[in-house]
């Protein structure tokens, strides 16, 4: 039972670095070694993070959707993903090549693939297409536009977002700090649209992020403290999460 559950979680690791029934594609490309192709996510085969295009707006490869790794009736690790509810096919995948797409449904990729787009008109930042390659074969592949991002935070017309795994508390907020009021989850399809909800539902500890209580520093309105509880071998204390500022392409991690 041990060695099965370092097994899952092992392919749960290897799905997160991935991060990823339907007509054909009439072209795809062989999935062969291009020397002018960018590494710009060599986890992939191919060595390039994909990109879709659907009306008019790029997707990017951004995982496998809604992976369940699961034993079969015959002991065997079967990897399932499912169409999340709400989407509907939109048409069959179109050419796959190494370079940008310009065509609705083209995707740009280091190796073949054929399959399914689907979409849904209530999550417009959200594309999932059923794919197979030369790698994997009939697997649901979420796409994210770069409008998109999750841990994100609205308040007063603006989105902030919360270091979800590398940010850095503080034990005290600076003075003149006050109370605006608590967090409400919603989901990380979309972008929040009421002031204080966040488009994730769990901090970098697995802890909830609903009702959290959020202040902010009148002087400097670019940045809110988002309170947790630090737990440490001495016992606990009260901390708050720094979250700045953040607009559609901004970087989410710390830039060096």
């Amino acid at each position: 039972m041990k060695r099965l559950f370092i097994f899952l979680l092992a392919l749960a690791l290897c799905l997160g670095i991935l991060s990823a029934c339907g007509e054909t594609a009439e072209e795809t490309v062989p999935a062969e070694e291009d020397p002018e192709i960018e590494d710009g996510c060599s986890t992939l085969p191919g060595g390039i993070l994909p990109e879709l295009l659907v009306d008019g707006t790029l997707y990017h490869w951004a995982r496998m959707s809604e992976a369940v790794p699961y034993i079969d009736e015959t002991g065997k690790l079967v990897q399932l993903t499912k169409l999340p509810d709400g989407f509907e096919e939109a048409g069959p995948l179109g050419a796959v090549s190494l370079d940008p797409p310009e065509e609705n449904f083209e995707m740009q990729a280091g190796f073949s693939a054929s399959g399914t787009v689907y979409t849904d008109p209530e999550r417009p930042l959200v594309v999932v297409v059923h794919m197979t390659t030369d790698w994997f074969t009939g697997q649901y592949v979420r796409f994210e536009s770069g409008g998109l991002a999750d841990h994100l935070i609205r308040w007063d017309g603006r989105l902030f977002h919360y270091p979800y795994g590398f940010g850095v508390p503080v034990r005290e907020l600076p003075e003149g700090c006050v109370s605006i009021g608590t967090l409400t989850c919603v989901s990380g399809d979309i972008l929040p649209a009421a002031d204080l909800e966040c488009n994730s539902a769990y901090d970098g500890y697995g802890k909830y992020l609903g009702g959290r209580e959020v202040f902010q520093d009148p002087a400097d309105p670019d940045v809110l403290y988002v309170f947790e509880t630090q737990y440490w071998r001495e016992g606990s204390y009260p901390a708050w999460e720094i979250c700045r500022s953040w607009e559609p392409g901004d970087p989410l991690y710390p830039v060096e």
